[in-house]
């Protein structure tokens, strides 16, 4: 036997297996990636502004205690405009990604379901970005999910009407909301 193809054998199944799990973990680290809960950002709203009456119980400060939440405190105070909130990050968590800590927030309910639409605010100017969370509370408990768009994505996001139509779809599989976090109202 000639050892230096054993050898060449040898070192092309350990080459062969030692690809393999790389690709696998890649593949797991990808899947992973893509399951992480996130916000739903846009250039459209999920409901127009101001229509949903606030719920004055949001009212105050919120905080949670998970440190890899895009925040860790909130301040929701009344909004400028009739039917708003003030949204103030008091301290981000590790997966903040927003450009600042600023946001006009407002309520749209869909097919009994409520959501909390933050609309970015810069430098304190509106911009034309979005994010979106499903929200359900009771007195000092507020409970808030991010929401998948499974059916055709955020490319469907091209109005109002049709995120909302992406929405109302997605309701209906079973992973639709996700990252739930909890939250505490300490003020």
């Amino acid at each position: 036997m000639n050892f230096s193809t054993f050898d060449q054998n040898y070192v092309s199944t350990i080459n062969l297996t030692l690809m393999k799990t790389i690709y696998s973990f890649v593949l797991i680290a990808s899947c992973l990636f893509l399951l992480t809960a996130c916000p739903v950002g846009s250039n459209y709203p999920l409901g127009k502004m101001g229509q949903v009456k606030a719920d004055p119980t949001l009212l105050g400060t919120w905080t949670n205690e998970i440190e890899d939440s895009e925040a860790r405190s909130v301040t929701l105070t009344k909004g400028e405009v009739a039917n708003t909130y003030g949204v103030t990050v008091n301290e981000r968590g590790e997966s903040f990604m927003a450009d600042d800590d600023y946001f006009i927030g407002w309520l749209t309910i869909l097919k009994g379901k409520t959501f909390l639409v933050l609309q970015q605010l810069v430098a304190g100017e509106p911009t034309e970005t979005y994010y979106v969370y499903h929200i359900k509370h009771d007195k000092n408990t507020l409970t808030t999910s991010d929401i998948s768009l499974k059916v055709n994505g955020t490319e469907a996001i091209t109005s109002i009407e049709s995120y909302q139509e992406e929405v109302i779809a997605s309701m209906q599989m079973s992973d639709f909301l996700a990252g739930d976090i909890i939250w505490k109202k300490s003020k």
